[in-house]
């Protein structure tokens, strides 16, 4: 099922799949990737209850082995889906037999809400426990290099941080991952291939609130707001060079070599039963 909302010059597209952005446009041109198997099929994925990858795609709960996949189920499933205005959606993903048996024993209940703005929209995930829960969260969305002209050089786009930052860069390597110490010292990042072809740009501790990505070549960029998240990936395809980069707030990102005890991953949120969390950001599109 697809809803589409509209907000003067701008319409979003999102499927009940994942309930995942589809399109973004305004004025006439697509901000979000169309999503190409060549290169990378998805769009706007949220992740959930875990982001990265596991050891073999297992997590270990109350002494019970799950599958896990990269970056959670909740992106790989149906969402009930209700439009709410002609600018807000709702999507909501509650935990069921097939859930607590195969992936993830938890009871929940993941509320998905966005509201479309004219220059951009706000994704608002709320997270609330029928059990005791471990979890992470976080929005995965690509956006088109194409949005400053067909065929626009990743190269040619920077990332501007809100405030001057002293950042390491972790990536994937193997099942481990490598710390770059001193990745960023100041507020803007220079986007190369040779580095985004490394692996996710990951960085933790992140102060900046704001996060804009430019080019020379044009005039249209992407803010992606932090909210009270203090993780930030960028992301695109190594090796095939595809014509996006994702922009990613995160609550947090655990590597491969994290332990399999969901309870014992440092990256993991332990939220009560009956309680809730709320995670919201705003991706403003110019």
């Amino acid at each position: 099922m697809l809803i589409t909302l509209e907000n003067g010059n701008t319409r979003m597209t999102i499927s009940s799949l994942g309930a995942e952005p589809q399109s973004l446009i305004r004025d006439g041109i697509e901000y979000i990737w169309q999503g190409d198997k060549e290169y990378w099929p998805r769009r706007a994925p949220l992740l959930f209850p875990l982001s990265g990858p596991t050891k073999d795609n297992k997590i270990m709960a109350g002494g019970v082995m799950y599958d896990m996949p990269n970056n959670g189920f909740a992106r790989d499933n149906e969402f009930i889906a209700e439009k709410l205005t002609d600018n807000i959606a709702q999507f909501t993903l509650e935990d069921n037999e097939e859930f607590r048996k195969k992936y993830y024993p938890y009871g929940f209940v993941l509320t998905v809400t966005y509201t479309l703005h004219e220059d951009g929209y706000t994704a608002r995930a709320e997270v609330t426990a029928k059990d005791d829960l471990y979890y992470t969260f976080a929005w995965h969305p690509a956006f088109s290099l194409d949005i400053n002209g067909r065929g626009c050089s990743l190269e040619s786009y920077s990332l501007s941080f809100e405030k001057n930052e002293h950042l390491d860069r972790l990536y994937q390597s193997g099942e481990s991952y490598v710390r770059e110490k001193d990745f960023l010292v100041g507020d803007t990042i220079e986007l190369r291939r040779t580095e985004t072809d490394k692996g996710p740009i990951v960085l933790r501790g992140v102060e900046s609130r704001e996060i804009t990505l430019t080019s020379t070549e044009g005039e249209h960029g992407v803010t992606a707001e932090l909210g009270n998240m203090t993780t930030f990936v960028a992301w695109t395809q190594q090796g095939r060079h595809g014509q996006f980069l994702c922009l990613e707030p995160m609550v947090s990102f655990g590597f491969a070599d994290r332990p399999l005890e969901i309870e014992k991953m440092e990256e993991t949120r332990h939220l009560e039963k009956d309680h809730s969390e709320v995670w919201e950001n705003t991706f403003r599109i110019f």
